[in-house]
């Protein structure tokens, strides 16, 4: 997290989700606020991960076009070779 000034905000559960957001904080021994600033941390970091995903899936995506051009080259090559000898 960021250091600096934190900002404040109001949020609304509903009765269900607020008695699991406090028996879950007092279970770890940390402030409800803490438990919400950590849920909301995690969400925005998954986001992060799917957007480095896609970036290294298409990464891939390239390095196996080149793998399919290599090998075509070498196949045609090793067919010349064969011919030649």
């Amino acid at each position: 997290m960021a250091r600096g000034r934190l900002h404040t905000t109001t949020v609304r559960f509903d009765g269900d989700t607020w008695a699991t957001i406090v028996a879950e904080s007092d279970r770890l021994g940390i402030a409800h606020a803490e438990y919400i600033r950590g849920a909301v941390l995690r969400h925005v970091g998954r986001r992060d991960l799917e957007a480095r995903v896609v970036v290294v899936e298409r990464r891939l995506d390239a390095v196996s076009e080149l793998v399919v051009a290599v090998t075509r080259i070498l196949r045609s090559r090793l067919r010349l070779h064969k011919h030649g000898s």
